[in-house]
């Protein structure tokens, strides 16, 4: 009766073992391969409408993903994608304030039965399938009507900044996996920040 489970756990175990060898391997290719797969975020566009006496956020997020991490997602690795916004004050006489922070956090996932990548919003839950990684990739990328704070929590008359980078979360990785991660480059994928005047 209980051979299934252990067999089940044979398998996940051997799988987990088979990925992190063939990651091992990926982050140990030579230099100059190594260079053209270390992928890289980069946000292209951002910015910010106020409606109905909210802020919506709006942008457009290249996510170039690494060899590595490419090669977890196609062995049944989800891959988290933060979107890390803060909505700052300036001040004149001391350090400026950050008034408000925001995390969306994203999971693309690929299901190898049904050959399709699933984006999950892991805030609200929502999720959409797509029969290519293109065009999953692309649509995490894009931004569209975020709320990010009601304009009544800002002073009137203070001047305030908002900022966004875009992270790939590594923390839920089984610890093999995570240890791998956190130590080579190609998994190390963050924009820089992207900043611009909250403005009305």
């Amino acid at each position: 009766m209980m051979r299934m489970p252990v067999l089940a756990a044979a398998v996940r175990h051997t799988t987990l073992a088979a990925l992190v060898c063939a990651l091992c391997l990926t982050a140990f290719a030579a230099p100059a391969q190594a260079d053209s797969g270390q992928g890289g975020f980069v946000i292209r566009t951002a910015y910010t409408e106020l409606l109905n006496g909210v802020y919506y956020l709006n942008a457009d997020v290249d996510l170039n993903m690494s060899e590595e991490a490419l090669t977890a997602l196609e062995n049944g690795v989800p891959l988290t994608v933060e979107l890390q916004i803060e909505v700052i004050k300036h001040r004149r006489f001391v350090w400026n304030k950050t008034v408000a922070t925001l995390t969306e956090r994203y999971q693309i996932s690929f299901h190898p039965l049904t050959r399709r990548f699933i984006i999950r919003n892991l805030n609200s839950g929502e999720q959409q399938s797509f029969a290519s990684y293109g065009d999953a990739i692309t649509n995490l990328g894009q931004v569209n009507d975020l709320p990010v704070i009601d304009a009544g929590l800002l002073e009137p008359h203070s001047e305030y900044t908002i900022r966004m980078r875009a992270v790939l979360d590594i923390k839920d990785f089984p610890g093999p996996l995570q240890l791998i991660a956190s130590l080579f480059k190609g998994w190390d994928l963050s924009s820089d920040w992207y900043a611009w005047v909250l403005s009305s």
